[in-house]
C-alpha cells in the first residue's frame, strides 16, 4: 500500500495553476517516451480517482479494478488530450465520471438501491450495550462510516457523484459542472437534490445527524457481529491512522455550500481517505505491452 502523509497529496479539484501546469508538462514527457513522468501523472491522480469509486460502490475490491479500469483508459487516450481545450484535470476526471456512471452495476450497488428499504434494515438490526471490549470504539466508528457510505448508494449514480464531489470532496460548481458534462445550474440542481434526500432519511434515523434519534452506532456493534456483517481483524472503512477527508480537500470549501448543511456534511468529511493500492508495478508491466510501448515511444530506453 502506499502511505500517505496527512495533505502530502495535491487536490487536483482546487484551482491550482501549478498543478495543472506540471501535469501537462508530464504529459508533454511521456508522450515523448519519459516513462517516469507517465508514472507520476498517474500516481498524482490515483488515490483521488480510487476515493471516488470506493465511496460510489462501497467495496475495495471493486474499487481497484474500477481504478486499473480507468487509469488504463487514460493512458490509452493520453495522446488525444488537447491542453487548448480543456484543463488535464477536467480531461481526466471526465474519464472517470463517464466510466463510473456507464459501469456494470457492482456488487452493493444490487444490494442497497432504496432509501426505505435500507433505513428499515437499520432500524431492525437489534441495539445492545452491552458490548464493551477494548475496541468497541474502533467498531461503532467502523458501523458508522459503512452505515453513512451505504446510505450513499440510495441515491442514483448522478446524484450520487453530484454529492462527492459537491458535499463530499467540495468541489466547486465550476468545476464539478466540467467533470460531470453538464450545466452550473444543473450541477447545483443535482447536488442540492441529493443533498436534501440523503440529510431528510439520515436526520430521520441518525444520532450523529439528529441526537434526538435512538439509533446509535456503538448499539449496533454486537448485532453486526453477531450477523458476520463486521470483521475485527479486517476493517472495511474505518481506518484509524488515515488522513481524513477533510484534510485532503483543505479548508478552502465550495461558495455555494449551505451553512445550514455544515455539521451535516462534516460527519462525511471525516470519513477515511484511503491509501490506494500500489499500482506501480502493475503500471509498469503493462507499459512492457507491446501496444503501450510503440504509443509512447518507450521501445529506445
Amino acid at each position: 500500500m502506499i502511505h500517505m502523509k496527512e495533505n502530502a497529496m495535491p487536490n487536483p479539484f482546487r484551482e491550482d495553476t501549478a498543478m495543472e501546469d506540471g501535469d501537462r508538462a508530464l504529459v508533454s514527457a511521456a508522450l515523448d517516451g519519459d516513462r517516469d513522468s507517465l508514472e507520476k501523472l498517474i500516481l498524482n491522480h490515483q488515490a483521488w480517482i480510487y476515493n471516488l469509486a470506493f465511496k460510489m460502490i462501497m467495496d475495495h475490491d471493486d474499487a481497484s479494478d474500477i481504478t486499473q479500469e480507468i487509469i488504463i483508459k487514460i493512458i490509452t487516450n493520453l495522446g488525444s488530450y488537447d491542453p487548448e481545450k480543456a484543463a488535464f484535470r477536467t480531461w481526466v476526471y471526465r474519464i472517470v465520471v463517464n466510466h463510473v456512471l456507464n459501469m456494470k452495476r457492482r456488487k452493493f450497488e444490487t444490494r442497497i438501491h432504496d432509501f426505505d428499504a435500507y433505513v428499515s434494515i437499520i432500524e431492525r438490526l437489534p441495539d445492545d450495550t452491552t458490548y464493551a471490549q477494548p475496541d468497541a470504539a474502533v467498531l461503532a466508528e467502523e458501523v458508522k462510516v459503512g452505515c453513512m457510505t451505504g446510505m450513499l448508494l440510495c441515491l442514483k449514480r448522478s446524484e450520487r457523484m453530484a454529492f462527492l464531489l459537491g458535499a463530499v470532496f467540495a468541489v466547486r460548481d465550476t468545476v464539478g459542472s466540467e467533470v460531470m458534462g453538464v450545466s452550473r445550474d444543473s450541477f447545483r440542481q443535482m447536488l442540492s437534490r441529493s443533498r436534501k434526500k440523503v440529510f431528510n432519511y439520515m436526520n430521520g434515523i441518525c444520532g450523529h445527524i439528529n441526537p434526538d434519534n435512538p439509533c446509535r452506532c456503538s448499539h449496533k456493534v454486537k448485532s453486526f457481529l453477531a450477523l458476520g456483517m463486521m470483521d475485527p481483524a479486517r476493517l472495511r472503512y474505518h481506518r484509524p491512522s488515515a488522513p481524513m477527508v477533510k484534510d485532503m480537500i483543505g479548508s478552502r470549501l465550495a461558495d455555494f455550500q449551505e451553512t445550514y448543511y455544515g455539521p451535516f456534511l462534516e460527519q462525511f468529511r471525516e470519513h477515511p481517505f484511503y491509501d490506494p493500492p500500489d499500482v506501480t508495478s502493475w503500471l509498469r508491466e503493462i507499459l512492457e505491452q507491446r501496444e503501450l510501448r510503440e504509443l509512447f515511444n518507450l521501445d529506445e530506453e
